[in-house]
């Protein structure tokens, strides 16, 4: 495989709770299931004689499931959360929209990068020059037209702390195609209840290479 042109297997980060996740974040799943039984119930007890209690059995397992659709839609999970503060932290950054990029970082933010990627894009320690180079390089060297997130995920390491795992693809003038990437972000609380990132971390950049 050519590190330059296709991504390795990127490290994925560690699943949510199976429960929380099909409960709060994935409710399509367990309202089919739950469809189901009420259909199979109305089935088998009308077959018996029994359609009444049929309709009863069928009724309820139909109420937990709208029960499970509403909570899904009424509860925003801390994962959740931290994908669209990932979600708003990529679009910003490719907008170069420095105000909005610093209002998602926290004041000692910044690049880490390794391997491959350390010969081409070298770490920095200072938020200033990270957001000098988003205006520099994505507001004016090499603008993007548009930007997409293909795959991402979050996982909550503590209390306070949580990493997401985001691969991007970008288009511009400069790129005969689309270009794709890999970044994981780190993740600290604020006291103000806030999720800002704390360091940026590129594990593979296409026609650069990986961080490993």
């Amino acid at each position: 495989m050519n590190d330059f042109l296709q991504a390795p297997n990127i490290e994925r980060l560690p699943p949510s709770p199976l429960l929380e996740r099909f409960l709060f974040e994935q409710p399509l799943l367990p309202v089919i299931v739950l469809g189901l039984l009420a259909a199979v119930a109305l089935v088998a007890f009308s077959r018996r004689g029994q359609k009444k209690r049929g309709i009863a059995v069928a009724g309820v397992l139909a109420a937990v499931a709208g029960a499970v659709y509403l909570a899904a839609t009424m509860v925003t999970t801390t994962r959740e959360t931290l994908l669209e503060r990932t979600r708003e932290l990529i679009g910003a950054t490719a907008r170069a929209d420095t105000g909005a990029v610093r209002a998602l970082l926290t004041d000692d933010a910044s690049l880490h990068t390794s391997g491959d990627i350390r010969r081409v894009l070298p770490p920095i320690d200072d938020v200033v020059a990270l957001l000098d180079g988003v205006d520099q390089y994505l507001g004016r060297e090499y603008r993007l037209s548009s930007w997409e997130i293909l795959d991402q995920q979050a996982t909550v390491d503590g209390p306070n702390v949580a990493r997401t795992l985001v691969r991007v693809g970008v288009d511009g003038d400069v790129f005969s195609r689309t270009h794709y990437s890999w970044w994981r972000l780190h993740w600290t609380l604020g006291a103000d209840g806030q999720w800002r990132c704390f360091e940026i971390e590129p594990r593979w950049i296409q026609f650069v290479g990986s961080a490993d």
